[in-house]
C-alpha cells in the first residue's frame, strides 16, 4: 500500500511541476516577447475602432452628428484674437467659417440622398468627415500665441485639403455635379490660402 501512495504522490508531483513549468513558459513568452516595428504597426491600438465595430451591424447612420468642433460657433465669434504681424489670422478665421458652412451644407445634401446610397458608401463619407475635426483643432491651436505663421499656414492648408476631399467623396457617393455654391466656397478658401 505504501508503494501505491508513493507512486501516486510522485505522479501528482510530476504533473504539478510540469504544469508550473508550462505556466512559467507561457507567461514569459507572453510578457517578454519581442515585437518588431511592422507587427506593432498592424496591431489594433485605435480606440475609435472599438466604438465603430459595434455600429457596423446597425443600419441607422447619423450624418447629423458630423461636426467640425462642438464649440466652433463660439470660437469663430470670439473677437479677442491676437493679430499677428503677417495678418494671417483673419484669413484663417475666414477659412474656418467657410469650412464650417461648407461641411454643414454637404451634410444636409448627403442626408437628402441617404436613402439612395448603399451602407458602405456612406461609411466612406463618415471616415473622411472624421478627419476634419482634428484639422480644425490644429488650426485653432496654431492661432494662439506664440504664433508660427508657417505652422498655421500648413495646418490651414491641411484643413482645406480635408474639406476638399470630403467634397469630392460626397460628390462621388451622392453622384451629383459640383454645385456653384460648393465651387464658390472652394475658390474663396483658395483665395485666402494664397494670401
Amino acid at each position: 500500500m505504501e508503494t501505491v501512495v508513493a507512486v501516486a504522490i510522485a505522479v501528482l508531483a510530476t504533473v504539478f511541476i510540469g504544469s508550473l513549468i508550462a505556466l512559467i513558459l507561457v507567461c514569459h513568452h507572453r510578457y517578454f516577447r519581442h515585437v518588431d516595428f511592422i507587427t506593432q504597426q498592424h496591431t489594433d491600438s485605435r480606440p475609435e475602432l472599438h466604438l465603430i465595430d459595434g455600429l457596423q451591424d446597425s443600419h441607422d447612420v447619423e450624418l447629423d452628428d458630423v461636426c467640425l468642433h462642438p464649440n466652433i460657433e463660439r470660437i469663430l465669434e470670439d473677437a479677442q484674437w491676437v493679430d499677428d504681424a503677417t495678418g494671417i489670422v483673419p484669413h484663417c478665421l475666414a477659412i474656418l467659417k467657410t469650412c464650417h458652412q461648407l461641411t454643414e451644407r454637404l451634410v444636409t445634401m448627403t442626408m437628402g440622398n441617404v436613402q439612395h446610397q448603399p451602407h458602405q458608401r456612406l461609411w466612406d463619407i463618415i471616415e473622411v468627415a472624421k478627419r476634419i475635426s482634428p484639422r480644425v483643432d490644429d488650426v485653432v491651436r496654431s492661432m494662439y500665441p506664440p504664433l508660427d505663421p508657417r505652422l498655421l499656414e500648413a495646418r490651414t492648408t491641411a484643413l482645406v485639403l480635408s474639406v476638399t476631399h470630403l467634397t469630392l467623396v460626397t460628390k462621388s457617393v451622392c453622384q451629383v455635379t459640383i454645385f456653384d455654391w460648393i465651387r464658390e466656397c472652394l475658390v474663396e478658401m483658395d483665395g485666402h490660402l494664397k494670401v
